[in-house]
């Protein structure tokens, strides 16, 4: 495993490398003066992957010439945009690349799959590098996401959070009630009374599909969480007896009903609920709202999610930076990662990208999320957010519980699908342990 050295002993090493011109890939011999002149100016090129995400990428490419700038003749980042589309092909890619060993230094991934990535070495530790006073400094979903078997392995990048859109007309029409704190929030019996009150053939009642894959559980994990029902054990190794636990049976026949009653489409339009053809809307994120403003006939409000229990639960987690196992230089490495996740960067991807920042200190003096609505997805990232399963068969979960959730949305036995699933993940789980042996 590779070890952080401390700051002093870093720099340290970095002077004496200079003095004797070693720095980089050069032969042990000793130089010429002239030689050891030129290698005293040499930069310490690294490599970055980012997933090609239209929204944010701006951002990514501000931040990475700002530090290119602020560290010029020392480092020079080079990033690369990997496209992802709706399902997994930047992970496969990851995949492929660390088999061969040609991993960048700096590798971006979604905050669920990092447990997966952590197991089986892909990313490397870095909790000795980052300060206590950084860390205090990360939101407690973040931190408790980047983090596997006591190990700091990320930082995140940016958050994401959901809110609960709906029609400002319609809703007004009906007298229907808005939610004026976390604790007062609609219930999803409550919102599928409404659903049934406001959907025609023309217009569904709510939106609930944000995409087939990640989204899904993205998406429907608070539900079950505010039921408590998580869908797996707190060190991620067991689902018999959680994800289809009777209150997880529960959670997902009341889901079921939006779909099996058409109050809800299994195949909406991207823009179902833009174009009013949706009177509600479980949207992915606050990014969303910029889009809004391309449709200005859309008389739109937003509350804070719904709960199927006693107390609302928000989703959380989104794209983090961590060090890969075929990083050469971990300790140049990490100070390209601390400049790309810090607080200014990540207030400038919430600025730009509408990402809510994964740091404390980008919401002080920060107008924006004081304002409505992002105050209330402020609001529940501080106070009532839970990471997704942290688990290193996460992939398969996802992917496995997306299938399953489909499944009884089009009329499956919710306990008969969840026993199901049940079944598949610890089998899933039991091979990653023997594979680990």
């Amino acid at each position: 495993m590779i070890m952080k050295k401390r700051k002093s002993a870093l720099s340290f090493a970095l002077a004496a490398s200079m003095a004797l011109s070693l720095l980089g890939c050069g032969s042990g011999s000793t130089p010429s003066s002239e030689s050891a002149k030129d290698n005293s100016k040499s930069v310490k090129e690294l490599t970055m992957w980012y997933q090609e995400n239209r929204a944010m990428i701006p951002a990514i490419e501000q931040r990475v010439a700002d530090f290119n700038k602020t560290y010029e003749g020392q480092y020079h980042l080079n990033i690369e945009f990997i496209p992802r589309g709706s399902s997994y092909a930047y992970e496969d890619k990851v995949n492929s690349a660390a088999s061969a060993g040609i991993l960048p230094d700096l590798l971006a991934l979604d905050g669920p799959n990092l447990s997966n990535y952590a197991a089986n070495g892909i990313i490397i530790p870095i909790t000795d590098y980052i300060s206590d006073e950084s860390k205090e400094d990360m939101l407690p979903s973040s931190l408790l996401q980047n983090t596997y078997q006591n190990q700091i392995y990320a930082v995140s990048i940016n958050e994401a959070v959901s809110l609960f859109y709906y029609d400002k007309t319609i809703f007004e029409e009906h007298g229907f009630r808005i939610p004026e704190n976390p604790d007062d929030a609609y219930t999803l019996d409550e919102v599928y009374e409404m659903a049934k009150e406001v959907a025609t053939p023309e217009v569904a009642g709510i939106k609930i599909i944000m995409d087939k894959g990640e989204g899904l559980i993205y998406g429907l994990s608070p539900f079950f969480y505010s039921a408590d029902a998580p869908l797996l054990s707190e060190d991620g190794s067991k689902a018999e007896g959680y994800v289809n636990s009777p209150a997880s049976v529960e959670t997902a026949s009341v889901l079921q009903r939006f779909f099996t009653e058409k109050l809800a489409n299994i195949d909406p339009t991207p823009t179902e609920y833009q174009d009013g053809k949706a009177a509600m809307w479980i949207a992915g994120n606050t990014g969303v709202i910029k889009q809004f403003k391309d449709f200005p006939d859309l008389n739109w409000g937003a509350t804070y999610l719904p709960k199927a229990g006693d107390h609302m639960v928000s989703n959380c987690g989104s794209w983090t930076l961590g060090i890969s196992k075929d990083c050469k230089d971990p300790d140049s490495a990490y100070v390209a990662l601390e400049f790309m996740t810090n607080s200014d960067s990540t207030r400038l991807y919430g600025d730009l990208g509408g990402y809510p920042p994964a740091r404390k200190s980008a919401y002080e003096n920060n107008s924006l999320w004081d304002e409505y609505p992002y105050n209330m997805a402020k609001e529940q990232l501080f106070e009532a957010a839970i990471p997704r399963p942290k688990t290193p068969v996460y992939t398969v979960l996802s992917s496995k519980f997306a299938e399953t959730m489909l499944d009884i949305f089009t009329g499956s036995d919710p306990k008969e699908s969840l026993d199901a699933l049940a079944i598949y993940i610890d089998e899933e789980y039991a091979r990653f342990q023997s594979s680990m042996k």
